[in-house]
């Protein structure tokens, strides 16, 4: 790996997964998986492919920009181009280790801050629908 690109990756590092963020659990783009491919040339323009978390991300403008905006910051990146790729579908199997741990963390603090019964939809009262 060139130099270039490990500094690009740990510029995307710094990238935040947005539903990460809101969910208090902060995931980067390349924890996250979401980084299918970067290719950069020898005058250091760079050419970053980001996948979503789903087809109807409503973030993905942010996303674009604020990963455009840390890799711009790298010495030797001369342009920065960031296209979604729609091919690949992000699942959790795209998660790294230390990406999964996280969530799952925040998943166990979640359980704890607000239990939850098995099955406990079916047991909730309903008003009669009128």
């Amino acid at each position: 790996m060139s130099t270039l690109v490990g500094r690009v990756l740990t510029a995307l590092g710094r990238v935040y997964d947005p539903c990460s963020v809101v969910a208090a659990a902060p995931v980067s783009i390349v924890d996250m998986g979401l980084v299918t491919g970067i290719e950069v040339d020898a005058r250091g323009r760079l050419v970053i492919e980001l996948r979503t978390t789903s087809p109807l991300c409503t973030l993905v403008a942010c996303l674009a920009r604020a990963t455009e905006e840390q890799v711009r910051r790298v010495p030797g990146v001369s342009t920065v181009e960031v296209r979604i790729d729609a091919s690949q579908l992000w699942t959790e199997k795209d998660l790294s280790p230390d990406g999964r741990e996280r969530l799952q963390a925040r998943r166990r603090r979640s359980a704890l801050e607000v239990p939850v019964a098995p099955r406990q939809w079916q047991r909730t009262a309903r008003p009669p629908i009128a």
